[in-house]
């Protein structure tokens, strides 16, 4: 007997956990309960039909709904990016593929039989949950696809940084692991020839069930796991088998999702159904999609590659269809319709627009239209930097600036990310091989792009950092650059050793002229940090304070590297720095320089964590004894003990925040 209360039962995942005969015992044994579901793809008409479990059937009626396209607009999750490729044109498929594969599939038709067919192909003739098509272990689809899959794969991952996941599924009731399996096979025969032609490689695995159903396919399909089980173990110094293929699927979901300890990764994984629901990989941004995907499912599955990681870097969720391009399009409207329209909780009668998805940021923008935006940026900071030459004076404009910065930065990301192929006769998407033309396209040259994109962005961001008193590490804004920027450091070692020629010569105004180029050179670098001990040693240098007085030093400098100049520079520096300002507040006999850096190495910015072993205190205590007559600041020297005590530990913390902030 149950006790007499009230239950509630809370249930996950709600349009796929309660079909079961569990829970209709559960629901007989506890009539009086409440059930409340939660799911992402409820269950309606239009997707199970009318005689199918509705959730509303088992749930009741609606009580709040939140679809995917206020998730988006509360950036909760991505929107879509969906393109339908086609392997196989459409006449070729029709006068050639189709007319054989009927043939094959049916005998006894005759040509007139196999034209009206191809002419009135069904819903079911492109199901392949329902029926077999000739896209199904079909070898030129398979290299096909996985040709466009390598052609593509910078623009797709950008340029890496993402993996993907590979689905395919086969109709008629046939198994679908020898399909999958085929995948694999093409991918690693055209890993071997690029790493033989010394071109990049994927690295690819596979995922699905061990089959124990004792059918002719069995045997097949499991030398196949094993043999992909084998190649994984080799790539990744494990040692799975058919013993555990449960460990081996976990292991590799480690490896798609990268958070495998060991920091190695897959590229692209092989599923038939594995891992396309419940799996989040918020580094995962591409789904390549070989089979029919439709309502929940699609949904379900597109929501694979919908996690947020990095809004610049992975601006939306990649999917990429290879059969039926124009039925899959339809069906991608129909699940979207039906479950990014907060109507369809409790009925949808009429498709959702393209367009509406698009606005809405569920589907993302054409090329054309992303460049627009762009285009429209890249007027306004030419504008702004008069021709991309310098930051503007005022804070206003900085500001404008700044905010003008990031939608740029954030267009080229996704720019960037679109496949360079032609549409209604026009070029489009982004060359990793040619770069430049889309800067041009843009209105720059690549020069300009690249003064933007790193002498005026850093310039700018310091800028900024004084505008709101803050580090520069703190300002928010990150640049995607068209094409790598390289350093030239044997660049930089020829002006340093010129500078360090020049003033031992006393030539200072060619000395200044170097100062002001290698000025230029670390206002072009990404590395703030880098660039402001460039320019700490430079100073050092033009004002004759390095090399120091008694160093060894051969002229004219003939410098290998410049790296130990300016690394021993700024060390000099700093302990001159922390030597000033021991004798500026009268310490000199209390702490020494090594202490103070020991205690700044154990700091974090922001925190009061100097004194966690009790030397801050001491320090203020026996600086309080002689301070008032070794403190070579007559401001400090004139303060009263309580006082100065206390702007003593308070003025540490300030130059400890400083060190920490510039290392």
């Amino acid at each position: 007997m149950l006790p007499k209360k009230k239950f509630v039962f809370i249930v996950d995942e709600a349009h796929r956990s309660t079909g079961g005969e569990s829970f209709e015992e559960l629901q007989k044994v506890f009539k009086g309960a409440a059930w409340v579901g939660y799911t992402g793809t409820p269950m309606f008409d239009e997707v199970v039909g009318k005689k199918g479990t509705k959730t509303h059937e088992v749930f009741g009626k609606l009580l709040h709904a939140y679809t995917i396209r206020e998730a988006i607009a509360d950036k909760n999750v991505l929107g879509f990016k969906v393109d339908f490729e086609t392997t196989i044109a459409e006449d070729q498929m029709k006068q050639e593929y189709l007319p054989k594969f009927y043939k094959a599939q049916h005998p006894d038709w005759n040509e007139q039989d196999i034209e009206r067919k191809i002419a009135n192909l069904t819903d079911n003739d492109m199901d392949d949950m329902i029926e077999p098509s000739f896209y199904d272990n079909n070898p030129n689809h398979v290299r096909l696809v996985v040709e466009d899959i390598f052609k593509n794969w910078r623009n797709r991952s950008n340029d890496g940084a993402y993996n993907a996941m590979l689905t395919t599924h086969v109709g008629g009731n046939r198994p679908s692991t020898p399909m999958a399996l085929m995948y694999f096979n093409e991918f690693e025969r055209v890993n071997q020839e690029r790493a033989a032609q010394g071109l990049a490689t994927l690295k690819v695995g596979v995922t699905f069930s061990m089959s124990t159903n004792n059918s002719d396919n069995q045997l097949t399909t499991n030398d196949g796991l094993l043999r992909a089980m084998n190649h994984y173990n080799k790539m990744f110094g494990t040692n799975f088998g058919l013993d555990d293929v449960s460990g081996y699927t976990q292991d590799l979901t480690t490896r798609l999702n990268r958070t495998a300890e060991d920091g190695q990764y897959l590229d692209i994984v092989i599923v038939v159904d594995q891992l396309l629901t419940g799996f989040d990989a918020p580094k995962m941004n591409t789904l390549y999609v070989d089979r029919t995907l439709k309502d929940a499912l699609l949904i379900q599955a597109y929501s694979r590659t919908n996690r947020i990681a990095d809004n610049q870097g992975k601006p939306w969720g990649r999917i990429v269809n290879y059969r039926w391009p124009a039925k899959n399009e339809e069906l991608m409207n129909r699940a979207l319709s039906i479950y990014a329209n907060k109507a369809s909780a409790d009925v949808q009668e009429t498709l959702v627009d393209t367009k509406e998805l698009v606005d809405a940021g569920v589907l993302a923008k054409s090329f054309k239209e992303q460049f627009n935006e762009v285009k429209h940026v890249v007027d306004k900071l030419a504008d702004i930097t008069d021709t991309f030459t310098e930051v503007p004076a005022s804070e206003a404009k900085q500001e404008e600036m700044f905010n003008l910065m990031r939608t740029y930065s954030s267009g080229m990301s996704k720019l960037k990310q679109y496949d360079p192929e032609t549409v209604n006769g026009e070029d489009v998407g982004f060359d990793y091989d040619n770069p430049d033309e889309l800067v041009t396209l843009l209105g720059m040259t690549p020069e300009q792009e690249e003064m933007l994109t790193t002498s005026l962005y850093n310039d700018l961001k310091e800028r900024i950092a004084q505008i709101h008193d803050v580090p520069v590490a703190q300002i928010e804004l990150r640049m995607i650059h068209v094409k790598d920027v390289s350093v030239n450091y044997d660049y930089l070692t020829e002006l340093v050793e010129a500078l360090m020629n020049a003033v031992h010569e006393e030539r200072m105004d060619v000395a200044a002229d170097y100062r002001d180029k290698i000025s230029d050179f670390a206002m072009a670098l990404e590395d703030r940090h880098y660039a402001k001990q460039i320019n700490n040693a430079a100073d050092a240098i033009y004002n004759g304070n390095y090399p120091p007085e008694g160093r060894d030093v051969t002229y004219p400098v003939q410098l290998k590297s410049s790296l130990d100049i300016i690394h021993d520079a700024n060390t000099i520096i700093v302990k001159d720095n922390i030597f000033d300002f021991r004798l500026k507040w009268g310490i000199i006999d209390v702490i020494s320089n090594d202490e103070i850096l020991e205690l700044f190495g154990r700091h974090t910015a922001g925190k009061q964590d100097l004194d966690s072993t009790g030397r801050i205190s001491q320090l203020k205590k026996d600086a309080r004894k002689e301070y008032q007559s070794k403190a070579q600041d007559k401001d400090v020297a004139a303060l009263n003990k309580i006082t100065y005590g206390n702007e003593l530990v308070a003025a540490l913390y300030k130059f400890a925040d400083s060190y920490v902030n510039e290392r």
